[in-house]
């Protein structure tokens, strides 16, 4: 299940070709999933910046390199909530890094090689810990010529 509030071309595609892809954010990637997240999506120059894109293994979606986990993702069903649209999916393909597939690796440590990032929407991100990263936003001009 995804929600994606406002209009946005990401949320377009997925209603016209039914699939898309389900990036973990890591903290490594924080930077990057906040300016795309929170950047217009209907500005050509929004994909100007460099970013590692591949095709999924099953479906004809995006993948960012970068995330180290990735659920290819089929829409089954779709709500509309105000300005919100809630995706019911099938998962049909789950790509993963090879370290975290390594059972000789305790969970934790998987989890913490992962350092995936939550977002409890009242704008800041988290690592597990509960550290924080920074707010929704931070990084939204990072790529903006204005620098």
């Amino acid at each position: 299940m995804a929600c994606i509030g406002g209009e946005k071309l990401t949320k377009d595609l997925i209603r016209a070709n039914k699939v898309f892809s389900a990036n973990l954010v890591s903290e490594s990637m924080l930077h990057l999933a906040d300016y795309l997240g929170n950047t217009e999506g209907y500005k050509k120059e929004k994909m100007n910046i460099p970013i590692e894109v591949e095709r999924g293994a099953v479906l004809n979606v995006p993948v960012l390199k970068s995330s180290p986990w990735v659920f290819e993702l089929e829409v089954k069903r779709s709500v509309l909530l105000n300005v919100s649209e809630v995706f019911l999916c099938k998962i049909r393909n789950t790509l993963v890094e090879e370290e975290l597939k390594d059972n000789a690796i305790s969970a934790e440590e998987r989890l913490r090689m992962a350092a995936p990032v939550m977002w409890i929407g009242e704008g800041q991100y988290y690592t597990l810990n509960y550290t924080a990263l920074g707010k929704t936003g931070d990084w939204k001009d990072l790529f903006s010529k204005k620098r």
